[in-house]
């Protein structure tokens, strides 16, 4: 009658227990421990009177004993999972890490087996082990490094350094965190390998966590001819990155130029993705790489051979040759401008070719405010911003210049310090001028120098605007010292 009652009353428990798993599967908590409590619940059915009837009075003992501790230890299974467990599935603390789960049963499972043997067998265990006073020593002396793995693994589980799933670099040794036990770390290496790291060589060395916010960082270089245009290169790579779905548009991917090395120029390419996302890091990059590969192919640029070439020497082209296409462009720029509106065809294409053609790459300065000078800029292809700096060492925008605009006619005609900063805003293409090529081109059209003359006075009017110059000259002035200069020179 007794084994029935057991029976009956076990088989309600493993109904709950089953029905209270199932919850905590469909709310995705914490599992129960399902299987400690299962073999308490055998052990105490099969413990009962009709058992102990076959046998002796010393294996009823054994027998009360060992039900008796499967049950306590369940139940502080059970009141651990309550109350560490489930309150951290609903997100009111973190999850306590398994070895401390494992060190509180140890130590609850020590204390209940010490009061159960002494209440059911009258033996006192901590006399046992405090009177052995050279068994406690040797086991402390031989156990000294596993109380060092067990504290040292109980810190990290404790501490946020990292966690299962991370990308981690142990040492040298980089890999992603499996498991955390009392004693080991062990780690997936890129190769695929097992990696066993004790704990205390953990917490000994330095931890590199390549994840820890979220996203996995990696960086490369790439080697590129040096007639390609860094401005060009960096177009391309950035739009690459940016085209590739697991490359994060924030933190947003970076491409700098890291030197200039022995055959090419080396750029460095930093991006970060997701982490514990396939392809991995090494995966991605060599992804990466091909891509870029085509990339510079279909823009007819090399990736140089880090080798030593020796090359014949072509024939020396024709400079005329050369230079035909730039000089389309400037006299392009120059027919749309109003400055140079009234000199013929003829007397454009001197200027042009009695000019020098020079290229700034985006955020480099052209002309700086303060600085000599004797010479203005024709914008031919890209933009720059005007800029000026006030009294409080501020900076203010006076205006921004597309193609086909001039810059720095102040200095050369009034033989002034530049009055304004000019910086390129992307990469830019000019014809510089000098003051002795338009000393010849007013000496034959007189009627130059009064279009020019105008132009000065509309600037200034610009930097009166936003309180840089205190007053303006007239116009007649601006025309004799323009014309005292340019006198000067050619005389």
């Amino acid at each position: 009658m007794e084994l029935l009652q057991r029976l009956l009353i076990a088989l309600l428990a493993t109904v709950a227990l089953v029905a209270v798993a199932e919850l905590c599967r469909r709310r995705r908590l914490v599992l129960p421990p399902a299987l400690l409590v299962l073999i308490a619940l055998a052990s105490w059915v099969v413990i009962g009177a009709e058992t102990r009837a076959l046998l002796g009075p010393m294996a009823h003992r054994w027998l009360d004993l060992t039900g008796l501790l499967l049950l306590c230890l369940a139940a502080v299974r059970l009141v651990l999972w309550v109350g560490l467990e489930i309150p951290s599935s609903f997100g009111w603390w973190r999850r306590p890490p398994q070895l401390l789960v494992q060190l509180l049963m140890l130590g609850f499972g020590g204390l209940i087996a010490v009061v159960v043997v002494r209440q059911i067998l009258k033996i006192e265990l901590l006399g046992l082990i405090t009177t052995s006073a050279v068994l406690t020593a040797v086991i402390g002396f031989a156990s000294q490094g596993l109380l060092k793995d067990l504290i040292a693994g109980l810190e990290l589980q404790l501490g946020d350094d990292f966690a299962i799933g991370d990308l981690v670099d142990l040492g040298g040794q980089q890999g992603v965190v499996e498991s955390v036990s009392w004693r080991d770390t062990s780690l997936r290496t890129i190769e695929g390998t097992r990696l066993v790291v004790p704990n205390s060589k953990v917490t000994d060395d330095v931890i590199v966590n390549k994840v820890a916010y979220g996203y996995c960082g990696n960086r490369f270089q790439i080697g590129l001819d040096y007639a390609i245009p860094p401005g060009q290169v960096r177009a391309m790579l950035l739009t690459l990155l940016g085209d590739h779905p697991l490359v994060l548009s924030d933190p947003k991917p970076l491409v700098r130029v890291k030197e200039f090395g022995d055959s090419a120029i080396i750029y460095e390419l930093q991006l970060w993705h997701p982490k514990g996302v396939e392809p991995g890091p090494i995966e991605l990059r060599s992804e990466l790489l091909e891509q870029i590969w085509y990339a510079v192919h279909r823009n007819g640029w090399t990736i140089p051979f880090p080798v030593r070439e020796l090359r014949a020497a072509p024939p020396p082209a024709d400079p005329e040759l050369e230079r035909q296409p730039a000089q389309a462009m400037a006299l392009a720029c120059l027919s749309r401008n109003q400055l140079f509106n009234v000199l013929t065809s003829e007397q454009q294409g001197q200027m042009v070719a009695s000019s020098s053609r020079v290229r700034f790459g985006a955020g480099e300065t052209i002309v700086r405010e303060g600085d000599g000078g004797n010479s203005l800029f024709l914008l031919m292809d890209g933009r720059v911003a005007v800029i000026k700096h006030r009294d409080d060492g501020s900076e203010v925008l006076v205006c921004e210049l597309a193609a086909g605009e001039v810059f720095g006619e102040m200095t050369l005609f009034l033989d002034a310090p530049r009055s304004t900063t000019v910086r390129a805003l992307r990469e830019c293409e000019l014809l510089q001028v000098d003051r002795d090529c338009f000393s010849r081109l007013i000496a034959s059209n007189p009627s130059l120098l009064d279009q020019l003359a105008e132009q000065v006075a509309e600037r200034l009017d610009e930097l009166k605007a936003i309180g840089t110059r205190s007053q303006r000259e007239s116009r007649p002035d601006l025309l004799a010292t323009m014309r005292r200069l340019l006198l000067n020179l050619r005389n």
